[in-house]
């Protein structure tokens, strides 16, 4: 991850966590005056972004001189081997974000006015930096409500460019407001309304058992599934070896009865389930439901048109039927199982129960809807964060 990436991860984390964080807490009476939110800021962000300040050596100092003034909070890149030279500071490579604080409830703007000034004397003194800069304001004070009120003027927007972000918290209506105003041009869908950060997810991913639920098997499958035209063998045996994978039956390791499928060089093995399995697989390789999935693929028919009939697969549970689903449009629909499930519902703040699971085309919209979601919100591929939900479900403390 390069420099800039990094700081748009921290621009992410720093709005979404005055939105929704530092919200909470005010509206929780933890704020008292500004060390308080010095002190909110700092701990959030530590959890928010934990793997991300270890993995690049990132870390956040209060009280930083910079530019010839103290910043109440910036985060900086320490170098590869810290703690070499006389003093910690000559171990920092990069400011990469600079945040000035204030919390008052008094009627003159003037104190939040020099936060302004201020950060204007940051950038003229260090006018080359990348450095990111961020005005955290609680104004305990009723405003009028204006589309993209500043503190600003037309005149200081303009130096602000691609350097600065106000957050700001004030009442309009009796009610405390807590807004974003972005001139730097990062992150404008920065809202995170899930109870795990993306690096938890992406770290949560790369723990997946590929032996068990191996990518390679399954994507080559897919990739049978979208290209084929009319009903063939190969697409009635690809059908049949997703469905297989979905029950977790394909392994690199041979059972004694496994059927061997080679797929570009490698051997997996598809061992035996259950009876009730079975029946299900050789009811979704029926002509007509096959043509059915073609033509779903192809976007003839539609989802409820479909499902209908899908719905026939099995009457004990609705997860090998949305996974037939899936594999017609894997973009849109995802895979559905009992992990994923329970991360879905403890996302939502529900108790996590062992027999939590998915029951219904009801279930499974909502899944639908939440997935998609995350997948527009994280930026990544929607495989990775299946996988990582996945992971997240597995590590769950389920009760009773």
């Amino acid at each position: 991850m390069d420099l800039k990436q990094i700081q748009k991860t921290i621009d992410w984390a720093l709005k979404n966590i005055w939105v929704d964080k530092i919200s909470k807490d005010y509206k929780s009476f933890y704020l008292l005056k500004e060390d308080t939110l010095k002190n909110a800021l700092y701990y959030h962000l530590r959890n928010e972004l934990a793997s991300l300040f270890d993995q690049h050596n990132l870390r956040i100092y209060t009280e930083f001189h910079h530019g010839g003034f103290k910043a109440d909070l910036a985060i900086v890149k320490l170098n590869d081997d810290p703690g070499n030279n006389d003093h910690l500071k000559d171990d920092i490579e990069n400011v990469l974000a600079i945040i000035e604080l204030k919390y008052k409830s008094c009627s003159t703007m003037k104190f939040f006015e020099e936060d302004v000034v201020k950060i204007k004397n940051y950038i003229d003194a260090t006018p080359s930096a990348t450095t990111q800069y961020y005005l955290a304001f609680i104004h305990e004070a009723e405003y009028e409500y204006i589309e993209d009120d500043s503190w600003l003027t037309l005149e200081q927007q303009v130096w602000a460019k691609d350097r600065l972000t106000e957050l700001s918290g004030h009442y309009i209506d009796g009610k405390m407001k807590w807004t974003v105003l972005s001139y730097n041009g990062m992150n404008k869908n920065y809202r995170w309304e899930y109870r795990f950060t993306k690096d938890e997810l992406t770290q949560a991913a790369s723990f997946f058992n590929e032996k068990k639920y191996s990518h390679e098997f399954y994507n080559h499958f897919l990739g049978v599934v979208s290209r084929e035209k009319e009903v063939t063998q190969e697409l009635r045996d690809a059908v049949r070896y997703l469905m297989y994978w979905k029950l977790g039956k394909v392994s690199s390791k041979q059972q004694p009865t496994s059927e061997v499928v080679v797929v570009e060089g490698n051997t997996y093995y598809v061992s035996g389930t259950t009876t009730q399995n079975r029946l299900a697989i050789e009811k979704s390789l029926v002509e007509d439901l096959l043509e059915m999935g073609l033509k779903f693929r192809n976007q003839e028919i539609t989802y409820e048109q479909f499902k209908d009939e899908v719905d026939s697969i099995t009457g004990t549970s609705i997860v090998l039927p949305a996974f037939y689903i899936h594999i017609w449009q894997p973009a849109d629909f995802p895979i559905l199982d009992i992990k994923v499930w329970r991360t879905y519902k403890w996302n939502k703040g529900e108790v996590v129960l062992k027999h939590t699971k998915p029951t219904s085309w009801r279930h499974y919209e909502e899944y639908i809807s939440f997935f998609n979601g995350l997948v527009a919100d994280v930026d990544k591929e929607w495989r990775d964060c299946d996988k990582g939900l996945w992971m997240l479900g597995e590590k769950l403390k389920v009760g009773i």
